[in-house]
């Protein structure tokens, strides 16, 4: 299967109030979720999750591109505390401008924290 197949199209929602991004795929729900700093002007992304039959299809990075645009149109920053927003910020070096200051993706950093249960 081409890569282009794979990928998948999801309807990504946004629960403000509890502080996530998420999507249903298959039955399951992939998440990214944030926690508000600096009197909310900057969104710490520190959790991840895709659910293992769902991986390999962008939907990580699908969640992430909707947590960059959504800070990117309010003006807000973002620290990517969790491994994978660390890797996309890396892989999408024309984002890296909407990094907290004080920011590098640049080193080691990426550590998730425990994440909230989210149920489908």
């Amino acid at each position: 299967m081409k890569n282009e197949e794979k990928r998948a199209k999801v309807d990504i929602c946004h629960n403000e109030r509890e502080g996530f991004f998420f999507c249903d795929v298959d039955g399951h729900r992939c998440v990214v979720e944030y926690e508000m700093k600096d009197n909310g002007a900057t969104k710490d992304v520190f959790h991840t999750f895709v659910h293992p039959g769902c991986r390999g299809r962008g939907i990580a990075g699908e969640l992430l591109k909707a947590v960059v645009n959504y800070a990117a149109e309010r003006g807000k920053k973002i620290i990517p505390s969790c491994s994978y927003a660390v890797t996309y910020f890396r892989r999408h070096k024309e984002q890296q401008g909407l990094l907290a200051e004080g920011i590098s993706v640049e080193d080691d950093g990426g550590n998730c924290r425990l994440p909230k249960i989210r149920e489908a």
